[in-house]
């Protein structure tokens, strides 16, 4: 089959190993290049690839979904300001503890970090809590995290932003936006790859145990092994009363993995199953 020797001369040529993703996704990002190069079919694109390297390169950053949103599932991140971060806050100072810690997984280029940021220091701030939060951004994308390092962005990202929001933590550039280097300070970024063995969690958390994980639109470009392993790291990674959200499309994959709870009918946010709790080196 023609995409299958395209996959091994990909795997051949660059390393990269595109079984992992889904079938649909791949046939349509196969079809992109294809119609890009005007290759003229399979054979066409495998002979491409076969005698051009700049195509490798060209086919893996077309693999890379970067389009996001501040503030992207509206509902899910009013439910996180309105609900799960008090909550959070709340188990925190019972617990005598003040350090919030939040990881978001496959941050593109910083948006959603940011999105989750901007929230933790409204709802402290608001409420005069002592609390402080570090948010820790990972993609695999050098490009997207040198973006979001930068905390600059177009209009078009903003178009969930409430007003409030816009004028607390944004300054205006001419025909851009800047984070404001508050917000900035409260989020690590580094690159890290979900499925890659190697990788278990960001690298200056120096520790996992994340209070919530966002990790949205990213499982459903892989084939259903590869959401078992991304699942079981983030499992790994949340503290037992961790909170996980997840894209729109992706909720019946969690349920699907039946270690996570869901929290609210209308939302795709999840807690952690205490009762599955184990120790993670045996997950």
């Amino acid at each position: 089959m023609l995409i299958r020797r395209i996959i091994e001369t990909v795997q051949r040529k660059s390393g990269k190993d595109l079984s992992v993703y889904s079938a649909s996704f791949l046939k349509k990002t196969l079809a992109l290049r294809m119609r890009e190069t005007a290759s003229g079919g399979l054979a066409g694109y495998l002979n491409l690839i076969e005698k051009e390297p700049e195509e490798l390169l060209c086919l893996n950053n077309s693999l890379h979904i970067s389009y996001t949103l501040f503030f992207r599932n509206i509902i899910d991140f009013a439910l996180f300001e309105n609900f799960v971060f008090p909550e959070i806050v709340t188990l925190k100072e019972k617990q005598a503890s003040h350090t919030i810690r939040i990881w978001s997984a496959g941050c593109a280029d910083g948006p959603e970090a940011y999105s989750l940021a901007m929230i933790a220091d409204k709802v402290i701030s608001d409420r005069k809590i002592r609390s402080s939060v570090m948010v820790f951004g990972t993609d695999v994308s050098s490009a997207n995290i040198e973006k979001a390092r930068a905390g600059i962005y177009n209009r078009d990202p903003l178009q969930n932003v409430k007003l409030s929001y816009l004028e607390r933590y944004f300054t205006a550039k001419k025909s851009q936006f800047a984070v404001n280097e508050k917000i900035r300070n409260h989020v690590d970024f580094s690159c890290g790859d979900l499925i890659d063995p190697e990788f278990s969690s960001p690298p200056a958390a120096i520790f996992a145990d994340f209070d919530i994980i966002s990790c949205c639109n990213m499982m459903i470009y892989y084939h259903e092994a590869i959401h078992q392993v991304i699942l079981k790291k983030l499992y790994r990674s949340l503290s037992p009363d961790g909170y996980l959200m997840v894209g729109e499309s992706e909720g019946l994959i969690v349920e699907k993995f039946g270690r996570f709870r869901p929290l609210f009918p209308m939302g795709n946010i999840f807690k952690k199953n205490q009762a599955d709790f184990v120790h993670p080196s045996s997950v």
